[in-house]
């Protein structure tokens, strides 16, 4: 018997990966088409679709990309095998270009299969995923103004928020503290230099040897002895003048002759 081939494509208004993830949901899947569906989403995972008409087994998939399926439906005679079909994921801007590649279709139901992508998948598929996005005839919503406030309070949420991040950065403040109230041990480093004050001590040492000094030590006869040079010297000349008032001793020897 002969085989035949077909293939349909649509614009859908959704991004790939949102579209390959819907096909691959049973609750989405049945959402986006017109009847319910059934489906393992693995390689290997067997799928039921449109309320039990399709049935078939997930070949390969490719996240975003593409999705391959033994696929059949109840119209298929016993005797045929499974068709194939590819359906191929492709960015389009910010929609999706939606490409079914049907092959091995028992002859004479090509036609009938055209029909069910087109009004039992395109179709239903566009309504979908269109009201989750604005029509872009219409223009955008009148956005409402800003309360008059409204700016000033994000400012202070704002001013607000800084300081919270900040309280590492005010901890370290307390450490400058904590800094300054090491210094203070300097007020008892004052304590400390109180006996610095103890260098009395070295001058009562000073004055300990002046004071062995008196009680006999070498040092001291030699400043005596400096002082007592200068008196003698003063002695001996009041000496030489005594010997001048001997002189008039010898006039009674004139007045003997």
């Amino acid at each position: 018997m002969k085989k035949e081939a077909l293939r349909v494509s649509t614009t859908i208004p959704a991004a790939p990966t949102t579209l390959y993830l819907a096909w691959l949901n049973a609750e989405q899947h049945s959402a986006m088409t017109s009847g319910a569906a059934k489906i393992d989403s693995q390689v290997g995972g067997k799928f039921t679709a449109l309320d039990g008409y399709i049935t078939g087994k997930l070949v390969n998939l490719d996240l975003g990309r593409r999705i391959v399926m033994a696929w059949r439906t109840t119209d298929f005679p016993r005797e045929e095998p499974d068709s194939r079909v590819e359906v191929h994921f492709e960015a389009l801007g910010g929609s999706t270009r939606l490409t079914v590649l049907h092959t091995d279709i028992p002859e004479g139901q090509s036609d009938q299969y055209r029909e069910t992508w087109n009004e039992k998948y395109f179709a239903p598929m566009r309504t979908f995923f269109s009201k989750f996005l604005p029509d872009p005839r219409l223009p955008p919503p009148p956005r409402p103004p800003l309360p008059p406030d409204f700016e000033e309070e994000e400012a202070e949420e704002e001013v607000e928020e800084p300081p919270k991040k900040g309280k590492p950065l005010k901890a370290a403040p307390p450490s400058k503290k904590v800094l300054a109230a090491k210094p203070t041990p300097p007020p008892p480093a004052p304590k400390s230099v109180k006996p610095a004050k103890a260098t009395p001590p070295p001058k009562a040492k000073a004055k300990a040897p002046a004071a062995k000094a008196k009680a006999g030590a070498k040092p001291a006869p030699k400043k005596t002895a400096a002082k007592p040079v200068a008196k003698k010297a003063a002695v001996k000349k009041p000496a030489a003048k005594k010997p001048a008032a001997k002189k008039p001793a010898a006039k009674p020897t004139k007045k003997k002759r």
